[in-house]
Parts: structure tokens; C-alpha cells; sequence
């Protein structure tokens, strides 16, 4: 369906009608001045002129109805295509027959809709070969190195060791960075948000912090979120993924043993807020100012090391989302990420959708 902005400016066509008015009475008006000038006509007469103003109008209405309808009709088909194509519908063309002279408008959308579409495969195919060629190598490094170490009891030196442990580290390291990369390339280069279906945000959470139960366990970090919460939302779920690990992750990071992270989600009619927080080591003003800023990295903590990408994709992807996403800490009380995304109330239609 055409949205309400554009309902508004198709209607805006009245003015042809109100246009049409004005010619009438000033063509009858011109002809009754006419009239009296050239052909003698009495006053009674061109008084009589302008009874045919309101019959006239009527028969001008009824004459352009049809033709207004119809262009309103055409330029509906158009706006609503647009409003797909928008959406990530990039498969969706304009049925050609009879759009009369919109035929060659028609024709230009669709063949923009292709070549959108086109575009979008490329970069999804050279994305994929990219990184399994650039994935392969590191892999391979990085699993000789880890089997080294894993015989090399009895075989090598202490140094030796920490070499191989150093030479595992920074190939899983590399090799993270250069997916984030990829990652961060294809999500900048989006300007729409495709592939989108309805599914449950809260559950995806859960999915996530499971996803990072090793890490968790490693800290003894304690996960607090209600088991019973229910965000039902329409968009990319795999996109958005990216988001909840990324933050949890980060969470994890700088939250030292025994801590806690709390994902809390709340939905209102306009959109679904989740805020994840932690009681990590928090950050001073100038790092938040900075902590979206690609490559940047806050080296004053000297807890670990990342590649300074993550939470440009977060930001990023939120942004595509049509959402926003804030940050508030403390130093040394821990950190709250809060990410809204709005909610499309048009794709809901069951009670399960309709749960606030």
C-alpha cells in the first residue's frame, strides 16, 4: 500500500479542478465583455452569462474526473513501487500494460529495479569469494599454529611456545579483523534493509549470550534477563545479530570476573528499546565521544584488544534499522549501550504480533 504522505500528495490534484474553475469564470467573463463591446449585447444579456459558469464547471468536473483519476492512479502504481523498492523488494517490477504515458516511466523504474538487484549480487558474491580467499590462508595458520602447540610437550622451548601462542593469537586476530571488515564494507554500502521476516528479538538474545556462554564461563559472569520477555519485531534477523554479539561481546571484555550483564527489552507502540549493561570498567567522556568512530580503540584500559570496527557496524546497522543506538558510563561503575528500533505496525496481524 502507498503510504499516508503519498495518499496526500496524490490528492494534492484538486488544483486542477480549482484551476478549471477559474478559466471557466474568466472565459465567461472575457465573452460577456466581448459581447457587449462587438455585438451589442444589453446588460440583461451578459448578466445572463453568468448562470453559465456553474453548469459549465460542472461539465469541466465531470470531463477531467476520469482523466485526474486515472493520472492519480498511475503515479499511486509508481510511488508504491518506489515504497517497495525502498523496503528491499529489489525483485519488484511495474506491470507495463496500460500505463499509457507512463510507459517509458514505467520501463526506467523496472530497469533501475534490475540493475539495483544486479548490483546487490555482485557485491554479495565478491563479498563471500573475498573473504574465503582471505579466510583460508589465516585458517590454515592459525590451525597449524594451535597443533604445534598441542604436540609440542617434551618437543619445544618455553620460548618457542609463546612464539606459536603469539602466532595463533594474532592469525585469530587477523582473521577477525579482516571479516570485520568485510562486514563493515557491505553494511556501509547498503542503503536498504532486505530480506527481512518476522521473529522473535528476545530470543535472539538468548541465542546470542549462548552463543558467548564460553567466554561467560571463563569469568564467571553472571547473565540477568527475563526468561519470560517476548520482543516480536520485523526486520534482518542475521543483520541484527551482529549488533547483539557485538555489544555483548564488548560487554564481556571489560566486565571483570564475578560481574554482571543485564539485557533488559521493553516495546512500545513506536518502537522496541533494549539496553545492555554491564559492571565493567565504564568509560570517561571523550572515549564514549569516540567509541563509534571506525578503527578507534580506548587504549587506556589495556584489557584487551580489538579491532575498532565492531561497534561501527553496530552503529551502522542500527542506522539501516531506521533506529538509534546511545551509550551512558561511568568510569569504574560499568557501561549501558540502549538501541532503539522502531516497529513497523503495518506487518502485524495476530495476537502473538500484537503482544505489548
Amino acid at each position: 500500500m502507498v503510504n499516508t504522505k503519498t495518499k496526500k500528495k496524490i490528492k494534492g490534484f484538486n488544483w486542477v479542478y480549482i484551476i478549471g474553475t477559474i478559466v471557466v469564470f474568466g472565459g465567461v467573463m472575457a465573452y460577456g465583455m466581448v459581447g457587449v463591446l462587438a455585438f451589442d449585447f444589453n446588460e440583461e444579456s451578459s448578466l445572463s452569462m453568468l448562470g453559465m459558469i456553474v453548469p459549465m464547471s460542472f461539465v469541466y468536473y465531470l470531463a477531467m474526473r476520469p482523466v485526474v483519476n486515472k493520472l492519480s492512479k498511475r503515479i499511486e502504481t509508481l510511488t508504491e513501487a518506489m515504497d517497495r523498492v525502498a523496503n528491499g523488494e529489489l525483485d519488484y517490477q511495474i506491470n507495463i500494460k496500460k500505463a499509457g504515458e507512463f510507459t517509458e516511466a514505467y520501463s526506467q523504474f523496472n530497469s533501475m529495479a534490475l540493475e539495483l538487484k544486479k548490483t546487490k549480487e555482485e557485491m554479495q558474491d565478491f563479498t563471500n569469494e573475498f573473504a574465503h580467499e582471505f579466510k583460508t590462508p589465516i585458517t590454515a595458520i592459525s590451525g597449524f599454529s594451535d597443533y604445534l602447540l598441542e604436540t609440542a610437550d617434551g618437543i619445544e622451548t618455553e620460548e618457542r611456545i609463546e612464539q606459536l601462542e603469539m602466532i595463533s593469537a594474532e592469525s585469530k586476530r587477523l582473521l577477525n579483523l579482516s571479516m570485520n571488515t568485510l562486514l563493515l564494507s557491505k553494511v556501509e554500502a547498503m542503503q536498504v534493509v532486505a530480506d527481512k521476516e518476522k521473529y522473535d528479538l528476545a530470543e535472539q538474545l538468548r541465542k546470542c549470550v549462548i552463543l558467548l556462554s564460553k567466554e561467560l564461563d571463563k569469568k564467571d559472569i553472571e547473565i540477568e534477563m527475563d526468561e519470560d520477555l517476548e520482543l516480536p519485531y520485523y526486520g534482518n534477523e542475521e543483520l541484527l545479530q551482529h549488533v547483539w554479539l557485538n555489544l555483548l561481546n564488548n560487554a564481556v571484555k571489560f566486565t571483570p570476573k564475578n560481574g554482571t550483564i543485564s539485557i533488559l527489552g521493553t516495546m512500545t507502540a513506536q518502537e522496541i528499546l533494549v539496553k545492555i549493561k554491564d559492571t565493567g570498567v565504564g568509560m570517561d567522556e571523550d572515549t564514549q565521544a569516540k567509541i563509534f568512530d571506525k578503527y578507534y580503540q580506548n587504549d587506556s584500559t589495556n584489557i584487551a584488544r580489538g579491532s575498532g570496527i565492531g561497534l561501527s557496524i553496530v552503529k551502522r546497522v542500527v542506522s539501516l534499522c531506521g533506529g538509534s543506538i546511545e551509550v551512558a558510563s561511568y568510569v569504574g561503575t560499568g557501561t549501558t549501550f540502549t538501541v532503539h528500533l522502531p516497529i513497523d505496525n503495518k506487518v502485524f496481524d495476530n495476537k502473538w504480533d500484537q503482544k505489548r
